[in-house]
């Protein structure tokens, strides 16, 4: 059965555009193209849709305010908006409605990958209470405007660290959080480091790039009032989970790319935690309570809200468009046999990296020998081990 995509947009010329640009996909998806919101919301009164993809400005009811009607009635609907860089008031207002937000002008090939991403994401869950878990949630972690801005500077070759630098420090939060942790004994740097430019010509591109991203995804959620939940002792060990999931990475591959996707999985593969926490603060707060006298978090997650932590933090994250490996890395963390791969990845480093740093107080995931075994990797954990006893290796 095919999948409905509903397009919004007030003006007729980007309609049609749209219309024309997505033609290749009509044997995949049903798909409707209306000029206001109202149009679509009477729409959807009597057609099932999947996915909505919304323009921000439109008169009578902008995007902000389509989504968040959207997301009261039909929930189970995947919601991205497309948005322009003067649009930074009314994100604002469709945080927490919004799943993704793309910037305009957006290429149709990324605006195509980007719903098939959403639809395949959905598919592949076929546990119907946490899709409903996450319909559930007022809360939803927004991809940083930041952390876009800094991805669309990097491709421009021409771009330098200064200029990265300058992209920083125009966020001033963010600044001093960069230069806080860049400062600590975490990196072990021989200097203290005064500018967001300078941490980039130490840490480099893509760990600051990571950093940026996991920083503004935990201080959405620095309210949290869940009882027994720490975003402090969650951060400690996303942070040490990161950095041995680098290190084994350059251990067994040494490859630059999967270092880093490695490193921003282990930044974020607990983000469900707090996504969890936020949403459902009374309740999470007895999981954790549960947990801490089984020793067993997931089993007192699935059998509360019917999904895990690495679900709901695999299937929001998802949506950002993070590489793939990533993605699976955080969604799988806990259960790496349901990968297909058999070649170490960002998963593998994750997991094994998930274990080894794991010190929440309330579980300790084992290493899955089953799944070290079927990659051939079984004798290499004594090695590992040994390997993380020694200092960091130094960016």
């Amino acid at each position: 059965m095919k999948k409905h995509v509903l397009f919004v947009d007030d003006e007729d010329m980007v309609l049609q555009g749209l219309q024309r640009s997505m033609r290749v996909m009509r044997n995949e998806w049903d798909m409707t193209f209306v000029n206001n919101g109202t149009k679509a919301l009477d729409f959807m009164e009597k057609n099932p849709v999947d996915v909505v993809v919304s323009d921000m400005r439109m008169p009578s009811m902008n995007g902000a305010q389509l989504l968040g009607e959207v997301m009261k009635r039909y929930p189970k609907a995947v919601r991205l908006i497309l948005s322009g860089h003067a649009d930074k008031d009314l994100i604002l207002q469709c945080v927490g409605s919004t799943h993704q937000f793309l910037s305009k002008p957006c290429e149709p090939e990324q605006l195509r990958s980007t719903v098939q991403r959403a639809l395949d994401l959905e598919s592949s869950l076929k546990n119907e209470r946490l899709q409903k878990l996450v319909a559930k949630m007022e809360h939803l972690p927004s991809v940083p405007s930041l952390y876009t801005e800094i991805v669309d500077k990097m491709h421009d070759p021409e771009t330098t660290l200064d200029d990265i630098g300058c992209i920083i420090v125009k966020d001033m939060g963010m600044t001093a959080k960069i230069l806080k942790l860049v400062n600590s004994a975490f990196f072990g740097l021989r200097r203290e480091i005064s500018s967001p430019a300078e941490a980039v010509a130490y840490l480099g591109l893509d760990t600051i790039k990571s950093l940026v991203l996991s920083l503004s995804v935990f201080s959405q959620y620095e309210s949290t009032q869940a009882a027994g939940f720490s975003m402090t002792a969650l951060w400690d060990h996303s942070m040490q989970t990161a950095d041995i999931a680098k290190r084994l990475m350059q251990i067994e591959v040494n490859n630059r790319k999967l270092m880093d996707e490695a490193f921003v999985a282990g930044l974020l593969h607990d983000a469900g935690k707090a996504a969890l926490a936020s949403n459902f603060s009374d309740q999470y707060g007895e999981i954790l309570k549960q947990a801490a006298s089984t020793g067993d978090l997931l089993a007192a997650e699935q059998q509360a809200l019917g999904a895990t932590h690495a679900d709901v933090g695999g299937y929001l994250l998802g949506l950002w468009g993070l590489p793939t490996p990533v993605v699976e890395a955080i969604a799988l963390h806990h259960r790496p046999t349901e990968s297909p791969n058999n070649l170490f990845s960002p998963l593998t480093a994750i997991h094994v990296a998930n274990a080894l740093a794991h010190a929440d107080g309330t579980s300790t995931p084992a290493v899955d020998m089953e799944y070290l075994n079927r990659l051939q990797l079984a004798d290499h954990l004594g090695a590992w081990r040994e390997s993380l006893s020694s200092p960091a290796i130094s960016e």
